[in-house]
């Protein structure tokens, strides 16, 4: 890769408009290119469950998962890769990469259909791990570049929101489910 040829430890050097200060560009290169690789899976398994969920609710369902699927690509995966083009990196040229590099597998789904919770409840766990990462990459740059901190910080807003859409997407024993998880 590009990165391998430059000084990793504490690099100072000029990216873009920014100054990225003390930072592993290394591991702010692999932060960013996991989180891609997330935002990608949560996209694939929104889709998913948006055509594969039945019963009471599920058109409603179904489109607020179609939505979420499209920030996820459209909007958080461009902005990564928008950064990743700043640091002189593509993104992975193999789709089979995204599950190898990704920091958050996407939880094990329900294999009934009508079990709507069960497919909430999964991506529920999803936004969680996504919440964490990107928690990471905002502290992980937090005063060394400001750039990526502000990414962080406008992606970790949409997940929380994203989080809270779906809790409340729950039926009244979906809830009574979730709180009941370890």
């Amino acid at each position: 890769m590009i990165y391998a040829s430059l000084a990793l430890d504490s690099v100072v050097c000029a990216l873009g408009l920014e100054f990225v200060e003390k930072i592993d560009l290394k591991k702010l290169v692999d932060m960013l290119l996991a989180a891609y690789a997330d935002e990608w899976i949560a996209s694939y398994y929104y889709t998913l469950t948006a055509y594969t969920i039945k019963g009471q609710n599920s058109e409603e369902i179904s489109e607020h998962f179609l939505e979420e699927a499209e920030e996820e690509w459209k909007k958080h995966a461009r902005m990564i890769a928008d950064r990743l083009q700043d640091l002189d990196i593509d993104p992975p040229r193999e789709f089979s990469k995204l599950w190898e590099i990704s920091g958050c597998k996407y939880p094990e789904i329900p294999s009934d259909p009508y079990d709507i919770d069960g497919w909430i409840i999964a991506a529920v766990k999803a936004e969680e791990c996504a919440i964490k990462a990107y928690r990471e990459l905002y502290s992980y740059t937090h005063g060394k570049d400001p750039v990526t901190e502000e990414l962080a910080e406008d992606i970790l807003r949409d997940e929380v929101r994203h989080r809270t859409a779906l809790l409340n997407l729950l039926s009244r024993e979906g809830a009574k489910r979730i709180q009941g998880r370890s």
